[in-house]
């Protein structure tokens, strides 16, 4: 269990966590001299369960605050010490706030130096910070009345941490680890150590962990000052560093993730405004985990609270991560809330459904709720929602329902989406098509390019394709060589154009695999070639006949035959795949028109070029 202090300078916090655990947690010569708490300080509290409690001691000084964030990023608890004989300060509220935008759920009270004032004195700081207290969501916290020097208090307090330690609610530590850095040190004979929080996840010794897009190694853990072999998440540690480690990095602000996390200049985000709170459009004070960043806000939708945060410098960071915005000239804080979007889109970002998605995360606490949301809202493409959401892959298919989804997986994409989303893209589909032969009535139907798929399906292409797939299997759609289409429909030809078609197949059927050149065609049906062209032209693009090459043209039923023989050798093939000469001999067509048809195959999609071999097209 993680417990930071909070409250305003000179108020006992560092007297309080050495009352504690007889630990001083002052060790730069600066902090001793000048009586206040400047770096953070950390000290542990052993307990007979064997778990210590772990102390973060953060300055009170205003100049300080961004060190203080620093330190209760990820806390588990805190502390809010408040002195008898001054009462509440100016820090004491700006870190109660803080506390409040980080989510930190448990918050204990305690009034130090009580042994310098009276009764009457003391019970009214305690009656002023209640009423503070409760104003910002801590009703109930507990009030614990202490005195460091004199040890009023103190067995009590500490007791109480101890037993809520047992009681703690551990967190689970089956997500990718991720592991925020608070502090680097190097140490003689080992190296790179740094000190921070495990957010979430396990740590093991020899584990490999990325650090801005490089590896670094795991050499040894160290929690409470003593070699550990593993840390779970929510605890504190102390990592030694190999592997891609230098002077520049790491350092405090950085993370260490099990996942490659991509980086984003735009964050959307849930935004809270303290009130009374003095926003501007210039930049601002981004405190993210234990990192610091310039920072501009849109508002997206004030009312919502909803916004987009521009960062100067790309960072990573994940969904329901929790962040702070301060005014660094004014020195204060403004507000803070949640990240919903870790990659914040450029273009639509106020649309009315992209508001809607955003607020549906917002309202989401669990990443079940997340994902449930984003099916609800369209297509999920799986991979990418795991990184936002710092899933494994496997821990997101749990999270898929049962019934009524549809996955799509091509190419490296992965895409879920309910069975009512496709249909709602079938609907618009068929209406783009309808409209098409409308339109082209002498055309058999549009290529891929022509309707817009991509646009049109809102989905990858190589996602789009099997989607279309499916639709051609459930016979809703038909396709013809690379014109898609209705099955009802057919192309309108044109006057005598129906005659010439069935002299031209009369020629090409008797050619099976191999119909006669452009030339020759014309010659037997004694046409001039300049008109037979715009002629064979025309009926390709109403797919009733296919290029396969600039001079030889083909029934549909002959191009079957091509794929067929394609599909043959694969079959037959211990590779999966064959090569230019397996298909000349079994095809009997000749080298030339070989290298042709296997050329127009890629195009068409039915086969894939890869050294020398060619393997079919999954579906």
């Amino acid at each position: 269990m993680i417990i930071a202090t909070a409250g305003h300078v000179d108020h006992g916090k560092t007297a309080l966590i050495r009352a504690l655990t007889g630990v001083d947690t002052d060790r730069l010569a600066e902090e001793k001299r000048r009586g206040l708490t400047i770096e953070l300080g950390f000290a542990w509290l052993p307990s007979e369960t064997g778990e210590p409690l772990g102390f973060i001691d953060v300055p009170g000084h205003e100049r300080f605050i961004g060190t203080m964030l620093a330190g209760v990023a990820g806390v588990d608890m805190a502390l809010l010490v408040v002195a008898a004989d001054d009462g509440v300060m100016p820090q004491t509220r700006e870190h109660l706030a803080i506390l409040q935008l980080l989510g930190v759920r448990e918050l204990a009270l305690v009034i130090s130096r009580c042994d310098l004032v009276d009764d009457a004195q003391r019970e009214r700081v305690v009656e002023q910070l209640q009423a503070l207290a409760a104003e910002a969501g801590w009703a109930n916290a507990d009030v614990w009345r202490v005195s460091s020097t004199s040890g009023q208090g103190i067995d009590p307090l500490r007791q109480a941490l101890l037993a809520r330690a047992e009681r703690r609610q551990v967190r689970p530590s089956d997500s990718p680890a991720r592991f925020m850095i608070d502090r680097r040190f190097s140490i003689a004979g080992a190296g790179c150590v740094v000190t921070g929080t495990l957010v979430s996840g396990r740590l093991q010794v020899g584990q490999t962990l990325w650090l801005h897009g490089q590896e670094v190694r795991v050499r040894s853990l160290q929690r409470a000052s003593s070699e550990v072999v593993e840390v779970k998440a929510g605890q504190r540690c102390a990592l030694n560093l190999g592997g891609a480690v230098s002077a520049e990095q790491p350092q405090r602000g950085d993370w260490l993730s099990e996942q490659v996390l991509p980086l984003s200049d735009r964050l959307d985000v849930s935004l809270a405004q303290l009130p009374h709170s003095h926003w501007h459009r210039g930049v601002l004070q981004l405190h993210l985990g234990t990192a610091i960043h310039s920072v501009r806000v849109v508002l997206l939708d004030e009312a919502a609270g909803l916004a987009q945060l521009m960062l100067e410098q790309p960072a990573a960071a994940v969904w329901g991560d929790r962040f702070i915005i301060r005014d660094p000239a004014a020195n204060t804080t403004l507000g803070g809330g949640r990240v919903l979007d870790p990659q914040g889109l450029r273009r639509g970002r106020s649309h009315p459904q992209r508001l809607a998605w955003l607020s549906a995360w917002a309202a989401a606490s669990m990443p079940g709720e997340v994902m449930a949301s984003a099916l609800l809202q369209g297509a999920v493409a799986l991979p990418e929602l795991a990184l936002k959401l710092n899933l494994s892959a496997d821990q997101l298919e749990q999270l898929l329902p049962a019934e009524g989804l549809i996955v799509l997986a091509a190419a490296g994409h992965r895409v879920a989406l309910t069975v009512e989303a496709s249909e709602a893209r079938w609907q618009r589909l068929a209406e783009r098509l309808a409209d098409w032969h409308q339109q082209h009535p002498e055309l058999l139907g549009p290529g891929e390019g022509q309707l817009g798929l991509v646009g049109c399906l809102q989905l990858p292409l190589p996602v789009a394709r099997q989607l279309l797939q499916r639709w051609q299997a459930e016979g809703r759609l038909q396709r013809t060589a690379w014109a898609l289409h209705l099955p009802d429909h057919r192309p309108q030809l044109q006057a005598g154009d129906a005659e010439l078609l069935a002299r031209v197949a009369a020629e090409l059927a008797p050619g099976g695999l191999r119909p006669p050149i452009v030339g020759e065609l014309a010659s037997a049906l004694g046409i001039e070639l300049d008109v037979l062209k715009a002629f064979l032209q025309r009926m390709q693009r109403a797919g009733e006949l296919v290029a396969v090459a600039p001079n030889r043209y083909y029934l549909p039923s002959q191009v079957e035959g091509l794929v067929a023989v394609a599909r043959q050798l694969v079959a037959d093939s211990p590779s999966g795949s064959f090569n230019a000469a397996e298909y000349r001999d079994a095809s009997g067509i000749g080298r030339n028109l070989t290298i042709q048809v296997l050329e127009y195959l890629d195009r068409a999609g039915v086969t894939r070029f890869v050294r020398e071999q060619r393997f079919l097209v999954a579906g």
